[in-house]
């Protein structure tokens, strides 16, 4: 259980407060869902191995012990689906408000350099010179990126502000990758415009170019292309989340329902034959 005591609980209940909450109905909804699907699966799991005679047993006493088999499979069956219809709700919810999440925390990081015309050309000049004065060195390059949004937002108390709290996690723990996807949204508007594929590595003197580039481009334009290269993220990292949490549940499930299979053929192989010998 330790990894209850990593989990910030304040921060927990505000996402629960003002995102889950209003969305309750989802939840609910496929809670229920889930159930009833867990509950036909187990009727279907439990039928299907008692055609097999999966549950006959001798002498009569092993007989009726192997019964319990039946609610013991549908409670397990009810118990995963219930915590899969949980998760995928919470999935749904959180997904829905992606783009305000994805908003909130672009508005927190890199929405001052884009503003203006001219808040994004000094930004991007500023993130140029920061270029070249390490060519080979990007880690750094992404340190100046986030000091210059940290120096400028550094009046802003997010841990004050309930509605972010969901944005101030994430850039908590992800900071990097969201001054990194920034950048890469930058660029990734100026390599469309410029027919350069930058998903590649890129030489410093292409670099230059496509941010001599972005000083002709709209900041509006760059700034939508940040937000899409965010929202691309934020959706990528919530699935991944998601399927790590259904991953185990789905195992445990396979290897319990397996138990009355695998304990059938031991029974056929040694305990069977064991007892006729016997009688």
């Amino acid at each position: 259980m330790d990894y209850l005591t990593k989990i910030n609980w304040s921060i927990a209940w505000d996402i629960i407060k003002d995102i889950i909450i209003p969305h309750t109905a989802t939840l609910v909804f496929n809670i229920i869902l889930f159930v009833f699907i867990g509950l036909v699966l187990s009727i279907i799991y439990c039928v299907i191995l008692s055609k097999k005679g999966i549950f006959k047993r001798k002498p009569k006493y092993y007989n009726w012990a192997v019964k319990l088999y039946i609610p013991t499979l549908i409670g397990v069956f009810l118990y995963i689906f219930t915590n899969i219809g949980f998760l995928r709700g919470f999935y749904k919810i959180i997904d829905k408000e992606r783009d305000p999440i994805v908003t909130s925390v672009y508005d927190h990081t890199l929405s001052f350099a884009f503003k203006t015309e001219e808040a994004k050309n000094n930004f991007v000049k500023k993130v140029q010179v920061s270029a070249n004065e390490v060519k080979d060195g990007s880690n750094h390059l992404m340190v100046e990126l986030k000091k210059a949004s940290l120096d400028y937002n550094s009046g802003i108390s997010l841990i004050d502000d309930s509605k972010n709290k969901a944005a101030h996690y994430l850039i908590e723990k992800y900071g990097d990758d969201i001054y990194k996807i920034s950048l890469y949204g930058m660029l990734n508007i100026a390599g469309a415009k410029a027919h350069t594929n930058i998903n590649e590595s890129l030489p410093y003197n292409e670099f230059s170019a496509g941010m001599d580039l972005l000083l002709e481009i709209g900041h509006k334009d760059i700034e939508q292309s940040i937000k899409d290269k965010l929202v691309e993220w934020f959706s990528s990292l919530l699935y991944y989340q998601y399927k790590s949490m259904i991953k185990p549940l789905i195992i445990i499930l396979l290897i319990i329902i397996s138990i009355p299979i695998i304990e059938f053929i031991i029974y056929k192989k040694w305990i069977e034959p064991a007892w006729r010998g016997r009688n």
